[in-house]
């Protein structure tokens, strides 16, 4: 028997109307079976479309191009300089962390570190599945501890720094504060996007937005599977929800959409670190599907999202310069 639910399709009533259309628009597009499409297939898709979902960028006074040296590897880093800088953003682009590049994300980072007022340090950490967990992982902390040592000889103030990231990168953002933490590195903040949190995928929000919101159960599922073993798909380093200590973390904004599968772990994690005893700032975007970031071109959501991720910054800085 079938459902009528099933026949009915997904709903996106409560969506904002261009991001209905949109959406509405990728169904017409030929199929695409996420079980058959290679990761080089996907990440040359991903080239295309994310950058045309952002549209034209907007200037920056200075962007610089490096190769660093991490791990054994060097890792193409981009930053990006406003003039008026407050501070150090180091930020991980999103892409289930097999997709996804500096590339992909330029936009959004020349976006926020005009509103910011930050410079932006953007890492092309290695992917998944040739360079599966940890090595995300490792580049993004290695990133960190060269941020911190380099940094002020390449003129950026890491005395006052926040980690961010988007998605997968919400996801590796969250883990590097952590280690943060564990290597004595004060960070002025963490500003985690629609964070992946957690491996079981066992939420409302995944059965309320299984398919049709953009980011599909199947594709993260396919990430997930991309990126680590089932027997490390517990770790914390992978599902910070699960870390046995998350107390004393750099202050945190979370920010989620109401209409996306990773929605209710974003919100478990807030409630975590709050139980923690952690300084944590939460919004939820309304009408609103995974992916808003780097969708300027599609929809006010994105300037609405960067913004709020920007203001935050731009306080927590303050407070830090301030001593407060």
């Amino acid at each position: 028997m079938t459902d009528t639910n099933d026949l009915a399709g997904p709903d996106r009533s409560r969506l904002r109307p261009e991001i209905r259309a949109m959406l509405e628009e990728l169904d017409q597009a030929p199929y695409v079976d996420v079980e058959s499409i290679t990761p080089e297939e996907q990440r040359e898709n991903a080239l295309v479309q994310l950058v045309e979902l952002w549209g034209p960028p907007e200037n920056v006074s200075e962007i610089n191009d490096l190769r660093v040296p991490l791990n054994g590897a060097p890792i193409p880093v981009r930053i990006y300089r406003p003039g008026n800088s407050q501070g150090t953003i180091l930020f991980f682009h999103g892409g289930g962390w097999v997709a996804g590049s500096i590339e992909t994300h330029d936009g959004s980072c020349r976006m926020l570190a005009n509103l910011a007022r930050c410079d932006v340090v953007s890492v092309e950490y290695r992917k998944a599945p040739e360079n599966p967990f940890p090595a995300g992982v490792n580049d993004c902390i290695s990133a960190l501890d060269w941020l911190v040592r380099e940094g002020p000889g390449l003129g950026l103030d890491t005395s006052r720094l926040v980690i961010s990231g988007e998605s997968a990168g919400g996801n590796l953002a969250a883990v590097t504060a952590i280690h943060a933490r564990d290597k004595g590195i004060e960070l002025s903040g963490q500003v985690l996007v629609y964070p992946v949190i957690d491996t079981a995928m066992a939420t409302q929000s995944y059965r309320d937005f299984e398919t049709g919101f953009f980011l599909d159960a199947a594709g993260m599922r396919r990430f997930i599977r991309l990126y680590a073993e089932p027997g490390e798909l517990g770790h914390p380093d992978i599902a910070p929800l699960r870390a046995p200590d998350l107390s004393d973390l750099a202050p945190a904004l979370i920010l989620t959409v109401d209409h996306d599968p990773l929605r209710d772990e974003g919100r478990a994690y807030a409630a975590a670190l709050v139980n923690h005893g952690n300084e944590v700032s939460f919004a939820e975007i309304g009408g609103a599907v995974h992916g808003i970031w780097i969708m300027n071109a599609k929809t006010g959501a994105t300037r609405e999202i960067i913004g709020r991720a920007a203001d935050w910054i731009r306080s927590r800085l303050s407070k830090d310069a301030n001593g407060l």
